[in-house]
């Protein structure tokens, strides 16, 4: 059986992004999302998502982007520039890695972030992270400390096939991809020694911010031949110009909204044994 989770990132980032997901999911193929507590718009997305139970809500772990912690800056300086996250998952990484970020001070953000989500009552079906920095070896044990604590069981992986571009012609992209496919495997280690239960095959990291119909199509083409449980990860939103003069990632938010909601994408699904879920829709012996 193939059973495909199709999960929107960045819930309560802004309120066109949260429309943009909820569009996808109640005229498209999303069936799942992953709630930022750092997001300006959170109570949007909280209330959104308590009216919408059909769509499963995950926790989004952020510690990059350049968005605002959930502690006092005050308390965590050594995780920010200027008051936000770095940028770039690179920038964390540098930061992470020549020890000019406080452990203490990590888990103190992690911490709350957890407590801001989990305190809402919405039944979490997951963790991930923005920018994949959850599964960095410093990271992980924290994140996995707190998903014990509130007794979550399902987290993203993302070890997407290094041998697939899907069109992106980007050496960097493709280059970071394999890095953090590489970190990925050594976390598995981490998840399953905790009891921690992911997907079997992850897509869209290629095409990050940039999954179009086309791409979309060749990815289930590859769902398609696979039995088992999938993740593709998405970033659907409405208005481009707007979000591209807040946030400067090279996104494109109504193309993958275009691509989530598409008549194409939604008969090939129908008529090849595809089965949409969320996490919290599948069992956790369905990984092997």
């Amino acid at each position: 059986m193939k059973r495909l989770i199709v999960n929107a990132d960045d819930f309560g980032l802004h309120p066109l992004i949260n429309e943009g997901i909820l569009e996808s999911h109640q005229q498209g193929i999303v069936t799942s999302t992953s709630l930022l507590a750092s997001g300006d718009y959170f109570e949007d997305a909280l209330s959104l998502s308590k009216t919408t139970p059909t769509l499963g809500v995950g926790l989004h772990v952020c510690l990059v982007g350049g968005l605002s912690p959930v502690c006092d800056p005050k308390e965590i300086p050594s995780l920010l520039i200027d008051g936000k996250f770095p940028m770039t998952h690179t920038e964390f990484i540098k930061r992470l890695y020549t020890g000019r970020i406080k452990g203490s001070e990590l888990r103190k953000e992690i911490e709350a972030q957890f407590q801001k989500v989990m305190s809402t009552g919405l039944p979490i079906t997951h963790v991930d992270g923005h920018q994949h920095m959850h599964v960095l070896p410093q990271v992980l044990p924290i994140v996995a400390e707190q998903m014990k604590r509130y007794g979550l069981t399902k987290i993203r992986m993302p070890d997407e096939t290094p041998f697939l571009m899907n069109g992106v012609s980007s050496l960097g992209r493709w280059i970071g991809k394999v890095g953090l496919t590489v970190i990925t495997q050594q976390a598995y280690t981490i998840s399953r020694d905790f009891g921690f239960s992911s997907p079997l095959y992850f897509w869209g990291m290629m095409n990050g911010g940039q999954l179009r119909e086309e791409s979309l199509l060749a990815i289930l083409k590859k769902v398609a031949k696979k039995q088992g449980v999938h993740e593709i990860m998405t970033h659907p939103g409405k208005d481009n110009h707007t979000l591209r003069s807040l946030y400067d990632w090279g996104y494109h938010w109504d193309e993958e909204r275009a691509a989530m909601t598409s008549a194409r994408v939604k008969e090939y699904i129908a008529t090849h044994d595809i089965s949409l879920i969320h996490y919290g829709q599948w069992t956790e012996g369905e990984r092997s």
